[in-house]
């Protein structure tokens, strides 16, 4: 919410100092252009470590805040030793999602971290929008630049 606080302001003060719309809606645009571009560099980056990690086989064992994380996350159980999943928990269908009694494949990474089939899913969705909005903002800069 702060956030948007702050845009409204910088935006009201532009226009009093005279700043054409047309360059804040430039502006506008290549703020939304570098979000989306951390984001893909986001997931780029999970999915090398998705490839990167071990296969394994483990259990769930319950849903529970990691030390320093704010979030929600799941832990498995792998030769005994328990790991969170890199990504925060389902919060919406926990009870469908997750069932204790299952044994799940997972992928370890070097860091004790894993890889349940939820979060291979988000990182195989994000790369491939990723790499569609990367070829879109190449195309659209061939185009603008022919």
């Amino acid at each position: 919410m702060e956030f948007f606080v702050v845009i409204a302001v910088i935006v009201v003060l532009a226009l009093v100092l005279g700043v054409k719309p047309i360059v804040l809606l430039a502006a506008g645009g290549a703020l939304v252009w570098l979000i989306f571009a951390a984001v893909s560099i986001l997931f780029i980056y999970f999915f090398i470590r998705l490839v990167t990690s071990e296969r394994t086989k483990g259990y769930f064992t319950k849903i529970d805040k990691k030390d320093s994380n704010r979030f929600k996350t799941a832990f498995y159980s792998v030769d005994g030793t328990e790991y969170p999943n890199v990504f925060p928990e389902e919060g919406l269908m926990q009870n469908i999602l997750y069932k204790k009694d299952r044994e799940y494949r997972l992928r370890l990474n070097k860091k004790g971290y894993v890889f349940d089939r939820f979060s291979t899913a988000t990182c195989f969705i994000g790369l491939i929008l990723s790499t569609a909005f990367i070829a879109g903002n190449i195309y659209a800069a061939y185009i603008l630049l022919r």
